[in-house]
Formats: C-alpha cells, sequence, structure tokens
C-alpha cells in the first residue's frame, strides 16, 4: 500500500530509514522521513538521525519495502 502524501510543494512519499555502526552488524530500521524525493529525502535522513556514529545509512521507499510478518503475526517457518 502507497503511503503518499501531498504537501504544500507538492507529491511527498514516506521513506524508511536503516543504517549500522559497524561493518558486523546488520542495518537496522531507526526511522522513517516524508519528502518529495530521494534526494531530499537522504538530506531529511542525515539531518534528522545524526545523533550515532554511523558508518552506513541508507533510505528506502515505504512502498518498497516487502513486510514478510508484523507484530502480532505469526512467522511461518
Amino acid at each position: 500500500m502507497s503511503h503518499g502524501f501531498l504537501r504544500v510543494h507538492g507529491r511527498a512519499q514516506e521513506y524508511e530509514v536503516f543504517a549500522r555502526k559497524a561493518r558486523a552488524e546488520p542495518l537496522r530500521m531507526v526511522g522513517s522521513v516524508v519528502a518529495p524525493d530521494p534526494d531530499l529525502a537522504a538530506a531529511y535522513a542525515r539531518a534528522t538521525y545524526d545523533e550515532e556514529r554511523w558508518i552506513e545509512m541508507a533510505i528506502v521507499p515505504r512502498d518498497q519495502v516487502t513486510t514478510l510478518w508484523a507484530p502480532g503475526e505469526e512467522s511461518e517457518g
């Protein structure tokens, strides 16, 4: 399901923000940002989640994330 947001400047999209502090760590979701394009989403993510010393940060449009199971659901496996 797409979570589009209508803003003053037009259409915006929600992006999930993932990061890690060490190469041995997996990426973990640290939050989300809403932006009209990936470049601004990256800038918003850096500005919002810069309190940690991340070695890697990634953004993914929320509608591109595939949920395998959600809290309260049982995994199959």
